[in-house]
């Protein structure tokens, strides 16, 4: 009984380990990929509000 036991905490925590580290690779890549996309000026300015809104253009 206990050796089943330990076995299915086994594989469950198995899998709980592998879910959260996928979780933290995705997050991390939409973070990265978020800081690209708004690098650019077009996307900057349709996704930040504020950008638009503080009337001071970056480009000289």
């Amino acid at each position: 009984m206990t050796s089943q036991y330990n076995e299915r905490f086994r594989r469950f925590a198995s899998r709980m380990e592998r879910g959260i580290m996928i979780g933290i690779v995705v997050c991390a890549l939409m973070l990265i990929i978020g800081e690209i996309v708004i690098s650019y000026v077009p996307a900057r300015m349709l996704l930040i509000e504020t950008e638009r809104l503080e009337g001071v253009s970056r480009l000289p």
